[in-house]
């Protein structure tokens, strides 16, 4: 399965949107659980920052995305 979705975090002066891709297969008896999340892009306040997300920001925010996409899975 998989889903596209956005993370969004809003402050007073900016809004950070993450959209994303999440894959998932429950697995069976045969094959384990496996998932996998893929950031297509990044926009703050519209405007694409992308490549300053991945120089800089990556690794500080890619837990809560990974988060949010688990938990939003079935809507």
């Amino acid at each position: 399965m998989k889903i596209k979705g956005t993370y969004s975090v809003v402050g007073d002066s900016y809004e950070l949107d993450v959209n994303y891709i999440y894959y998932w297969d429950d697995g069976n008896y045969e094959n384990p659980p496996e998932c996998d999340l893929e950031i297509e892009n990044v926009e703050l306040n519209g405007v694409d920052i992308s490549e300053f997300y991945w120089d800089w920001v990556h690794d500080n925010l890619y837990q809560n995305v990974w988060e949010h996409a688990q938990e939003n899975k079935d809507e």
